[in-house]
């Protein structure tokens, strides 16, 4: 700590600490205070001057008054703890505080602040911030901030009304004297698990490292928002578990073998703990049925009305938490040097964390029930193959003492096969642990070749569709094998360096769970069990897209998160392309054909196609996630050109929307809540052609799919794909009729000025009345007097505007049309129909006598037909 008005002035506080994975020591010989007047060249320790504590120190917070050097505070770790403070730089020292609200938990807090401009006002942070006005003697006043666990606090040296402080939901600011604070609306969650529902579209769970569980939905539209996640029971620490036939009852845990049992629908919230004996406090060789701070929690993949529950022993409950059956004998080591008190020899500190002996990892084979795996903290394996009348113990000869199993992932090809991620971090070894046995644990395979030596595992997961393709978490991010384990490589894309602490598979995603920057989903990862080394020494290969459903995620009119708030990214809506190119900037083309081959659409990275190239790569979801692939354009209100196809080298990604070409458009359109919008192509199978420079084409086909949420029927949807085609051609028409009489009119003009004077006035006179009873229809058509977006408020809307917005309210949702739909699109129609007709009439009659003239003048003639064609 630096005295803030001479920096050569530093006062520096020692504190012996050690941990192991089983206890935590705080406070140990050297453990003082030291002091130094020359920048740090020499030190003279302070621990013995008068006033402060005898015997053994543990840790130590120092703060130095910014209004008056000489006042220094120390809140002390020991057996005579407390706030002390010295008014002469630290010669000698008094004992004025020594609530234990201070110095509760102190290896975990033990911090203290003082006030750059009052030398009275001092903070001490712990569970909450308090205040002193007076020196410190006392604290009486506790700040409201956003989250308890304080541990940093900066003060604005020339502000002191300005804060920041660190606690363990986040941070935030206060620019009130710690009034008021800014929320804490960033992802810096720290997740120990992620669990999947099979909610559609599936939700992502978790228990957040001291704050509540969450489960939220993996895409949404508009983006997912803040207020789209619910507390799911339990608490910080532990794993959570959805009921796989009822998604919306959630089963999660938390240290002290909390469990709970919560409906989602209905909130409402049962402990179920398997031994339901409060623990706190207590020392690992005391517990009758330990619970580790995250102990397994899993559905089997066979039964769901079988939950395992994983502590000293494996539990198992049939009726959702009601009874339990104990299926095991203790699965660990229980070296009794493991099990003793924990905290040190001044402050006790038995959270759970360190409560050791447990099962740790656990899982059932997904191919034979009655095969499960566990690993236990303290570096054991035991697999059952017979639903847990047996067990044998097949941890690895070289896996090491205490080594401890993070995850055990059961083979989705093999019933004997498993892989597992274990580590040794904190015996201060930092190597990867990752194993794999295809005969029950009788032989171990080391699969760690391409990890560093120093980036530990967390966590191991295989591939469900593509035998051998494994991924992996580590203390930095996330890793890819496709040989089994036989070589990883970095899969790190937009994931920022972060711990991951657990992965999972669902529905072709891959969902990370780190520790300080929340969830992030890798989307699609079909590619990947596509990819091999032949198809990347092509010089263009096209992957099959996966299936996509009918959903247009974009938003609803409005679009953008809702609330104003911070939004998580939604994936792309439609069916997401991916295709490597040997060589970059060639030129690539895609089609897309419906079932008979008939084309919908075609896309390519030719400039002109395209108002802007979009972003290739391969990116994932998560905060700030910018690398996703690019979605294909067309916004409501307006029909944009379509995206320009990346071809740089490598992998390259391009979102179709599903959507049939827009309703033609006009520059400088406005319409009130009117879409232009192609209709989404109907349920069935469809076809992408990829072209490459000169080279022959690819092929490859998809299926789109029907929302499941909707109860209607695929004809109900088929003839509401109809209709809009019928609306979107309807509003084309519209749309090309003022399209063709502005042009006809500006035909008009041109002509007039350059008549001869001696045929000026006969054509003016033949020439002026069609421009304005062309205006005329034009403006019954659509509503000539729109400038700005509001317009349409103060001036009426017209035929195009009213059956683009009819489009709209018909692709809302999901079903057959409505009767009055289709009796408003027919009276629309028959009133475009009028005014189309007079077009006609005007053309046929007028137009056609303004030719004569200009014919007799030598005059070039007016064609109506140059039209725009469909937009594509």
């Amino acid at each position: 700590m630096l005295d803030p008005s001479n920096p050569d002035v530093i006062y520096a506080a020692f504190w012996h600490a050690y941990r192991t994975p089983w206890s935590l020591e705080s406070g140990g010989p050297g453990g003082g205070i030291f002091k130094s007047t020359d920048g740090g060249e020499t030190w003279t320790e302070l621990t013995a001057h008068a006033g402060l504590p005898k015997g053994l120190w543990g840790k130590v917070g120092l703060a130095v008054s910014g209004a008056k050097s000489s006042r220094v505070w120390a809140i002390i770790e020991a057996e005579e703890g407390g706030v002390y403070r010295s008014d002469d730089g630290g010669a000698t020292w008094a004992k004025i505080n020594e609530e234990r609200k201070l110095r509760q938990r102190a290896w975990y807090y033990t911090r203290i602040y003082a006030d750059p401009r009052d030398t009275n006002v001092v903070y001490a942070l712990n569970t909450g911030i308090y205040r002193s006005r007076d020196g410190g003697k006392t604290f009486p006043q506790q700040l409201g901030v956003p989250h308890g666990d304080n541990h940093d606090l900066w003060i604005a040296p020339n502000d002191p009304d300005r804060m920041v402080n660190a606690n363990d939901g986040g941070a935030n600011v206060s620019m009130t004297f710690g009034r008021t604070w800014t929320p804490q609306s960033f992802a810096t969650a720290q997740f120990y698990h992620v669990e999947t529902t099979n909610h559609f579209p599936y939700h992502v769970c978790g228990a957040q490292q001291d704050n509540t569980t969450l489960c939220g939905p993996s895409r949404r539209a508009g983006g997912i928002r803040m207020a789209d996640w619910e507390e799911a029971g339990g608490g910080e620490s532990g794993y959570i578990a959805a009921n796989p036939l009822n998604p919306d009852v959630v089963f999660a845990g938390s240290y002290g073998g909390l469990l709970t049992r919560k409906d989602m629908r209905t909130e409402l919230e049962r402990d179920v703990n398997p031994w339901p004996d409060n623990p706190m406090g207590m020392s690992s060789e005391d517990i009758k049925y330990k619970f580790q701070w995250t102990f397994p929690i899993m559905f089997s993949p066979h039964d769901p009305g079988t939950m395992y529950v994983g502590g000293s022993q494996l539990f198992v409950t049939h009726d959702e938490g009601q009874s339990y059956r104990i299926i095991s004998p203790p699965l660990a080591r229980n070296d009794p040097k493991t099990l003793g008190a924990s905290g040190g020899s001044i402050t006790k500190d038995q959270t759970g964390v360190e409560t050791y002996g447990v099962i740790f990892a656990l899982a059932e084979s997904p191919l034979v029930k009655g095969v499960i795996w566990t690993g236990s903290d303290d570096g054991l394996i035991h697999v059952t193959r017979d639903g847990g009348i047996s067990w044998k113990n097949v941890t690895p000869k070289d896996m090491g003492d205490f080594t401890r199993i993070s995850i055990i992932e059961a083979g989705h090809f093999g019933a004997g096969t498993a892989y597992v991620a274990a580590n040794r971090y904190q015996q201060d070894d930092f190597s990867p642990i990752l194993y794999k046995t295809s005969d029950y644990g009788a032989t171990w395979q080391h699969i760690v070749a391409g990890l560093p030596a120093a980036e530990f595992t967390r966590t191991i997961r295989e591939d469900p569709v593509r035998r051998g393709l494994l991924y992996a978490g580590t203390e930095r991010g996330v890793w890819v094998s496709f040989n089994d384990g036989g070589q990883w490589q970095r899969m790190q894309l937009n994931l920022p360096p972060a711990p991951v602490h657990d992965l999972a598979i669902k529905e072709g995603d891959l969902i990370a769970a780190t520790h300080g920057r929340s969830f992030y989903i890798l989307d699609d990862l079909s590619p990947l069990r596509q990819m091999n080394a032949a198809a990347l020494a092509k010089d263009a290969q096209l992957y099959k897209p996966r299936d996509s459903y009918r959903i247009d995620w974009s938003g609803g009119r409005g679009g953008g998160g809702g609330g104003g708030g911070p939004a998580g990214a939604s994936p792309p809506s439609g069916v997401v392309v991916y295709y490597t190119l040997k060589t970059g900037a060639q030129v690539v083309s895609l089609d897309f054909l419906d079932a008979a081959g008939k084309l919908i659409k075609s896309y390519s990275s030719n400039a002109d196609s395209a108002n802007a190239a979009a972003g290739a790569g391969r990116g994932g979801r998560g905060a700030g996630a910018e690398d996703a692939p690019p979605e294909e354009g067309g916004g409501r209100g307006r029909g944009n050109a379509p995206t320009r196809l990346s071809n740089r080298a490598g992998l390259n990604a391009f979102a179709w929307n599903m959507r049939y070409p827009d309703a033609v458009t006009f520059p400088g359109m406005i319409l009130w809540s009117g879409d232009t919008r192609g209709p989404i192509a109907p349920q069935g199978t469809y076809n992408v052609r990829l072209r490459v420079g000169g080279g022959a084409p690819q092929s490859q086909t998809f299926r789109l799919l029907n929302d499941p949420r909707s109860k209607a029927t695929a004809a109900d949807q088929l003839a509401q794909f109809n209709f809009l085609i019928k609306i979107r051609d309807k509003v084309t028409e519209a749309n090309e009729s003022v399209i063709s009489m502005r042009f006809v009119k500006g035909e008009i003009d041109d002509r007039l000025k350059k008549a001869p004077s001696a045929a000026a006035q006969e054509l003016s006179a033949a020439g002026a009345p069609l421009k304005t009873n062309l205006t005329g229809v034009e403006a019954e058509v659509y509503q000539i007097k729109n400038q700005s977006s509001q317009d349409p408020l103060n001036f009426p809307i017209k035929l195009n505007n009213k059956l683009a917005a009819l489009n709209g309210t018909v692709a809302s949702a999901p079903g057959a049309p409505t009767a009055q739909a289709v009796q408003v699109f027919n009276e629309l129609s028959a009133k475009l129909g009028v005014q189309t007709g007079k077009m006609h009439t005007l053309y046929t009659r007028d137009l056609a006598k303004l030719n004569e003239l200009l014919k007799k003048y030598g005059l070039p003639l007016i064609d109506t037909t140059p039209k725009p064609k469909v937009a594509l």
